[in-house]
Parts: structure tokens; sequence; C-alpha cells
């Protein structure tokens, strides 16, 4: 039986979502192309046609996680604007539920690293939409809110067993809102 044709756009989106469900589930180094492939109902040069690479896939997974984060981000303003725990809330999910924390630590270290474009376009109005701070502290904050969700997901779990904390949700939810208290009022001016 022939395979069914499908627009290349939606052949892409359905090997990034297999990818990415094969990679939250097994892990970076576990993927294989034959897998996608199978997944999706395609060859695995169907999947090299359009990625290139399995390196190239990854780096279509990653992208498409961050860009969806910082377009999910986005669309949270309101007329009030968008507040610091909402932020960490989405952030965590993205980076530890969802796993992208540890493939963009992956592909960080990879030989191409990660192309500038994953977070530029989309963190540039960020900072402006954070309700209640001045740029500058919002970008600093935002800063913060990224390091310490990313350093979680990855090492997390290690450090707080090294610190004596217990390594659940209860303890990663008083971590949030620890960060969340701690930066959403500006320090005072030293001047």
């Amino acid at each position: 039986m022939p395979r069914r044709r499908r627009p290349a756009a939606e052949t892409q989106a359905e090997i990034v979502q297999a990818a990415q469900a094969l990679l939250l589930r097994d892990g970076p180094s576990a993927m294989r192309l034959d897998d996608v492939a199978r997944e999706v109902g395609v060859s695995r040069q169907a999947v090299l046609h359009h990625f290139g690479s399995r390196e190239g896939l990854m780096r279509a997974v990653v992208h498409e996680a961050w860009t969806t984060l910082f377009s999910d981000l986005g669309s949270l303003t309101s007329s009030d604007g968008t507040d610091l725990g909402t932020v960490i809330r989405r952030v965590d999910q993205a980076v530890r539920i969802d796993g992208h924390a540890r493939l963009g630590a992956w592909l960080a270290l990879s030989r191409t690293g990660l192309p500038d474009s994953v977070f530029e376009d989309a963190l540039a109005t960020l900072p402006g939409q954070v309700h209640g701070q001045d740029p500058e502290h919002a970008r600093f904050a935002l800063l913060l809110i990224g390091a310490a969700l990313f350093g979680d997901a990855v090492f997390g779990s290690r450090i707080r067993q090294a610190l004596g904390l217990t390594d659940d949700e209860a303890s990663r939810r008083r971590f949030h809102t620890w960060l969340e208290r701690r930066i959403s009022t500006p320090p005072a001016d030293p001047s």
C-alpha cells in the first residue's frame, strides 16, 4: 500500500512532535531516527531529508519547544501585564516537566550549539510585559528565573539531596515561591 503524500510542513511538524515525545521519554542518547520515522509512518530517509541529521532534528525539537514557551509567555499579557509567578510556572513546565532543559543543555554543548534566534526575538519584548517591574529589574528577574529553573531541571535533584532537602514537588513549589518573593520586589536604590 503506498504511503499517503503529505505537505512538507505537516510532515516536519509530525516528525518534530514524535521526536519530542521520544526524547522526553528516553532522553537524547536513546533517540533513534528509525524510531521517529516509524512513529510518523515515514522512512528514515524522509526524516533525514527534512532535518539533515539526528542533531538537526533535535535542534528543531528544541527550537520548537523554546519558541512555543516564549510565544506562550508573550500571550500571557493582559491589561495588567504578566506576573513573575506565572513566568516561573510556565518556564518550569517547559524546562523541567516537558524535559527541554536536558535537551537544550545537550544541544548547547554539541558541535554547533543552539542558534541565537531561539532566544533573541522572543525575549526582546518580554521584560516590558512584566507587570509592576521597571525594565532593568524585569530583565534581571527573567535571567534569574531562566538560569535557576534551567539549573534546577538539570541538577536540582542532586543539589537538593546534597543540601538535605526533599526532592519532591512540594520542595520545588517552596523553591518557586521563595524565588518569586525574592525577585518580585526590586531592591531599594542604594544611592
